[in-house]
């Protein structure tokens, strides 16, 4: 993995699109763009994502030799970066899957994964997006969330990008080698506690359950009403029935 080369704007539409507009025309994997602030961000399922300045926005770009199924677990792995970074600060940050990252029960932040494959399916670049509420947070309709500045917690967005990824940078060569199973005990730590009642939501479907697990692929292990366990590689996790 080359350094990360960190270049910083003072508003954009949304780093997404700027990383990925550079890895279109051959960018080498390491950029990383962090905004001050974006006027067109958004996060998963094209969702809006406020973005005032004094927050943390950035984009990376990577290259992994790697398929389809196994890049798409590079989103647990950067949640499991920042949690970690987080934690280091003295937050209680807790993942949740695959790839909020909540603090006493309210979300803090969200990562954006966005890949562009070959004519043969190979994956040719992946964008992560970050996103954390760093000194503010926006009224949710659906849930709360919560910032750093109001959990007491000083710290600057370049900052806690320098030291995210310091820790991704110590997860990807486990992650190369072997995949989500190389850090999936480490990820279970930091992550909502098994045996919670939970509601998967995977298009228009809510199923109920408890969670049993995250597997070595990355996917959702949920028990149904009927005891029916399931896999899942999407959706989007509630807590609570």
């Amino acid at each position: 993995m080359p350094p990360f080369r960190i270049e910083r704007v003072a508003e954009t539409r949304s780093t997404n699109d700027a990383v990925r507009a550079r890895a279109l025309a051959g960018e080498p994997a390491g950029l990383v763009v962090r905004a001050g602030r974006q006027t067109a961000g958004r996060g998963r399922h094209g969702r809006a994502w406020s973005s005032p300045g004094g927050n943390l926005y950035a984009s990376l770009l990577l290259r992994p030799d790697a398929p389809p199924l196994r890049a798409a677990t590079l989103s647990l792995a950067s949640g499991l970066a920042l949690a970690q970074a987080l934690r280091a600060l003295g937050t209680p940050a807790v993942l949740k899957w695959p790839n909020d990252v909540l603090a006493r029960g309210a979300k803090l932040a969200g990562i954006l994964l966005e890949a562009t494959t070959s004519p043969e399916g190979r994956i040719d670049a992946v964008v992560l997006g970050l996103g954390v509420n760093v000194a503010s947070a926006p009224d949710l309709p659906e849930r709360p969330a919560t910032s750093l500045a109001a959990l007491g917690v000083t710290t600057e967005p370049e900052a806690l990008l320098v030291a995210f990824l310091d820790r991704l940078a110590a997860l990807l060569p486990p992650w190369e080698e072997a995949g989500f199973a190389a850090l999936r005990r480490s990820w279970l730590d930091h992550a909502l506690p098994l045996g919670a009642a939970v509601t998967l939501r995977t298009g228009e479907r809510r199923l109920e359950g408890i969670l049993r697990d995250v597997d070595r692929e990355g996917r959702l292990v949920l028990e149904g009403p009927d005891g029916h366990i399931g896999r899942y590689g999407a959706g989007e996790l509630i807590a609570g029935p």
